[in-house]
């Protein structure tokens, strides 16, 4: 009590947790500048952010008096926090409310077959990098979602599999996805692989008809053989593999991207049936929507009490006039505007 929350946040954490901070604080202002906080409130209550964060645990106090020299220990939590107006003796007060729910690894014994895994969505650009990691990854891989945004995808796919998934990218980019893949293996946080089948989907752009994203919805079949994918991650395992292997993993990987950037085929081609149908239902719409425009001397009128003002109000309303306030002798600009 009395301290800092950023305090207990791990310092890779700040910085994405402030980001969700100030966008809460981006409420809409008054006229004068100055936020209303009536308003504020109101926006404030009804969005909940959520985010996947590390918080500290606290040092027991069990061992003598070393807590300084024991190494901090960090959890994984999924926060929902949003903005609360709170009474207070003398007025009111805005407050920061966080609900935080723990991970826990999802494994409780060594290469563990799972049963009914929660499925969990990973989404890649053409170039491999991950732009979207689902929270729901957090206790199969051990990976914090901003951890991982902006890495290559390819690199936590087994060296050994990579063969088997060229042909899936094949099949994903001459088809548009495979329903269920073979079982393969994915590197967890700590350093181990565990075992996955996935259904593939991309989208394609209907106008370059390039590739713009491949998703991977992955179901674990077989957990690692370490079950805590949360531990810190041991630096010699990754010297294990010869720089021969690498550099065949790595020709493998620049292979799979190559076939994801060249130009489509089946996707391609019925985006672009989708577009000609949709410009083909846009241009009847609209020749539908032209022929009900009535003519210039069949302008719409309202029903006007004041006869003085009658040419004006008329001119007014008239179908495709621009303003309201022309002068009187400029009535003829309004039907001259074409329908937009």
């Amino acid at each position: 009590i009395g301290r800092s929350f950023i305090d207990f946040v791990h310092a890779r954490d700040r910085n994405t947790f402030a980001s969700q901070i100030t966008n809460g604080l981006a409420a809409p202002k008054n006229d004068n500048g100055s936020q209303s906080q009536a308003l504020a409130i109101r926006v404030f209550g009804d969005h909940v952010s959520t985010m996947v964060c590390r918080i500290r645990r606290y040092k027991g106090l069990n061992v003598g008096f070393g807590i300084k020299d024991r190494v901090a220990m960090f959890m994984p939590f999924l926060l929902k926090f949003f903005f609360k107006n709170m009474n207070e003796g003398e007025g009111q007060g805005i407050y920061l409310v966080i609900q935080a729910t723990p991970f826990f690894s999802a494994f409780h014994t060594s290469n563990e077959v799972i049963q009914n895994p929660i499925p969990f969505v990973l989404r890649h650009s053409p170039n491999g990098k991950l732009d979207y990691v689902d929270p729901e990854s957090v206790p199969y891989l051990g990976y914090l979602p901003q951890d991982i945004v902006g890495t290559d995808a390819l690199q936590l796919y087994h060296p050994s599999d990579l063969i088997y998934l060229r042909q899936v990218y094949e099949t994903i980019v001459k088809e548009g996805g495979v329903q269920r893949s073979k079982p393969y293996r994915m590197l967890a946080q700590h350093g181990d692989y565990l075992k996955l089948e996935t259904e593939w989907t991309s989208f394609t752009n209907p106008w370059s008809r390039k590739l713009e994203f491949v998703i991977g919805k992955h179901f674990i079949i077989e957990g690692p053989a370490n079950p805590d994918v949360f531990q810190t991650p041991e630096t010699d395992k990754s010297s294990k593999v010869s720089k021969e292997e690498e550099a065949k993993a790595q020709a493998l990987r620049e292979n799979m991207i190559r076939i994801m950037n060249e130009v489509l085929t089946k996707p391609a081609e019925a985006a672009k049936q989708q577009m000609s149908k949709r410009c083909q239902d846009l241009a009847s719409f609209m020749e539908s929507l032209l022929d009900e425009v009535p003519k210039p001397d069949e302008e719409l009128r309202l029903e006007i009490q004041d006869a003085d003002h009658s040419y004006y109000e008329r001119d007014s309303v008239m179908l495709g006039g621009i303003s309201p306030h022309h002068d009187y002798n400029d009535s003829n600009t309004s039907t001259e505007t074409p329908l937009s």
